[in-house]
């Protein structure tokens, strides 16, 4: 996308939707990174960034409702996956976030 569009990272929507998926289904960003070999600020800025930047706010339903969402979208109109298949063997069901992975004050 251009300047004129409504993107300002240089990152590609193939590392937004992995990034977005893997954060939905409770990774952290340094594991996230690894996977798309950046580094963890830049996952950070992608998931800082995202409609799902509060995740430990979110409940496991609404979390999981958000990887469902993501997953109807998974496939282009051209028939191939938007993330190349990198998440082909990755399960789309969220893990419970430990207590340390939640902001304060919430539960």
């Amino acid at each position: 996308m251009g300047s004129a569009g409504k993107r300002t990272t240089q990152h590609t929507d193939r590392t937004a939707y992995v990034a977005w998926v893997l954060w939905l289904i409770g990774m952290s960003q340094s594991s996230i990174a690894a996977v798309l070999l950046k580094r963890r600020k830049q996952v950070a800025g992608i998931v800082d960034r995202s409609p799902y930047a509060k995740r430990s706010e979110m409940t496991d339903a609404e979390r999981q409702a958000a990887i469902n969402e993501l997953l109807a979208v998974r496939l282009g109109e051209d028939g191939k996956t938007v993330d190349g298949g990198i998440l082909d063997r990755v399960p789309m069901k969220i893990i419970p976030l430990r207590r340390a992975q939640r902001r304060k004050g919430s539960s």
